[in-house]
C-alpha cells in the first residue's frame, strides 16, 4: 500500500565549469546546478567565464562564493541572475541582513560543521542559535558542509569528507528553513546519507566526477537514479 509522502530530496551538483557538465545534470534530472565564482579552486571560475554557464542555464544554478562584500555580491546577483547567492565563507547574519534587500534571488548560507572523522564535538544548540539568526536576515537554505584541518588551515567545503549524519539530521530537525546535507557524498553512500539526515536536499561535486572540475556522466547518473528509487521505496508503507 502506498502512503502520501512528500519526500523528495532535491539534488544539487556543484563545482560545474562548463556548459556541458551543466545541460548533463539538467537532462539526468539534478535539480540544481552549483558555480564556484571567483574562488581559489580547481573548478572556480572568474565572473566572466561564470556569467557564460549563467546567460542560459537549463536549471536553477546557485552563484557560490567566499566571504565577499554585499556590494560585490549583490553586482555579481544583478549581472549573473543566479537562482541562489551560496555564501560559502565565514559571511555573518549581518552581511546576510545587509545583502538581503540589495537582491532578488534566494541567499543560502552553508554551515560549516567538521568531517565526521575528526571526533570533535558540535554544540547543536549553538549552531541552531546561529541558523536562527541567519533566517532572521533573510537566508532563505542552509547546506552542512564538512571542514577538514589539513597543512595548518581549515579547508572550508571541496573536502570528500562526510560530516557527522547524526548531528546534521538534529541539525535539520530544528531548522527553520530548508536544509541540504553535503560532504563526501557520492553515489555510493548518497542513499545512506538521505535516510539518515532527511534532509531537504543534497548537495555534492567531487562525488561524481571524471577528473577535477569534470563531470563523469555514469556516476551522475548512477547518483540520481539511486536517490529517486529510493525516493519510491520510501512511500511504501
Amino acid at each position: 500500500m502506498k502512503a502520501v509522502s512528500a519526500m523528495h530530496c532535491q539534488i544539487k551538483i556543484c563545482g560545474i565549469t562548463n556548459q556541458d557538465d551543466l545541460e548533463l545534470i539538467a537532462k539526468c534530472g539534478a535539480d540544481f546546478g552549483g558555480v564556484l565564482v571567483e574562488i581559489d579552486s580547481p573548478r572556480g571560475l572568474i565572473l566572466e567565464k561564470a556569467r557564460d554557464l549563467f546567460s542560459h542555464p537549463p536549471l536553477p544554478a546557485a552563484a557560490v562564493t567566499v566571504d565577499r562584500s554585499p556590494e560585490e555580491l549583490a553586482k555579481w546577483a544583478a549581472e549573473l541572475h543566479p537562482f541562489a547567492l551560496q555564501l560559502h565563507g565565514h559571511e555573518s547574519p549581518d552581511l546576510a541582513a545587509e545583502l538581503k534587500p540589495k537582491v532578488e534571488c534566494e541567499i543560502w548560507k552553508v554551515i560549516h560543521l567538521p568531517a565526521a572523522e575528526e571526533n570533535e564535538p558540535v554544540d547543536v544548540n549553538a549552531v541552531v542559535q546561529s541558523m536562527n539568526e541567519f533566517a532572521q536576515a533573510g537566508v532563505d537554505r542552509f547546506i552542512v558542509d564538512a571542514t577538514i584541518q589539513r597543512g595548518g588551515k581549515r579547508h572550508l567545503g571541496g573536502t570528500g569528507k562526510t560530516v557527522d549524519w547524526r548531528v546534521a539530521r538534529a541539525l535539520r530537525d530544528r531548522s527553520p528553513k530548508p536544509f541540504m546535507a553535503a560532504g563526501g557524498i557520492h553515489p555510493g553512500n548518497a542513499v545512506e546519507a538521505a535516510a539518515a539526515v532527511r534532509p531537504d536536499g543534497i548537495d555534492l561535486s567531487s562525488g561524481v566526477e571524471l577528473t577535477k572540475g569534470k563531470k563523469d556522466p555514469d556516476r551522475v547518473l548512477q547518483l540520481i537514479a539511486r536517490v529517486r528509487a529510493w525516493e519510491r521505496s520510501d512511500e511504501i508503507c
